[in-house]
């Protein structure tokens, strides 16, 4: 019995501990722009392009370096985030509507999917 209590006490020392109210969430800006390579911003290194508010903003804040885009192109990599799936799932692949690249390299079951719901 003693054992229990002492547990349940500092349980309750415990709680009384944290605060009250958490921390205000940061904030989050995230950039996606595309044809934007990695050392086009002069934060980066770019002795070319001058970038004076996105210098400020990675002074103030933090610049993550390792990430990989999910697709080759926009359109699919852009589909890629706003929809968390890769490409074979949203079946976006290129940019525009016109089928490219050789025939049989295509899905063809997609393509069969899309003429069955015409």
């Amino acid at each position: 019995m003693n054992f229990r209590f002492n547990i349940l006490l500092l349980f309750l020392l415990g709680i009384t501990c944290l605060p009250l109210h958490a921390e205000t969430p940061p904030n989050i800006l995230f950039i996606y722009a595309d044809d934007l390579g990695w050392r086009d911003t002069s934060f980066m290194g770019s002795d070319f392009y001058e970038t004076p508010h996105l210098d400020q903003l990675a002074r103030e804040g933090m610049t993550f370096t390792n990430a990989y885009s999910a697709a080759a192109n926009c359109a699919p990599a852009r589909a890629c985030l706003l929809s968390g799936q890769y490409t074979p799932r949203h079946e976006i692949y290129n940019v525009g509507t016109k089928a490219r690249g050789k025939a049989h390299a295509r899905n063809e079951a997609r393509d069969r999917r899309k003429a069955e719901k015409r």
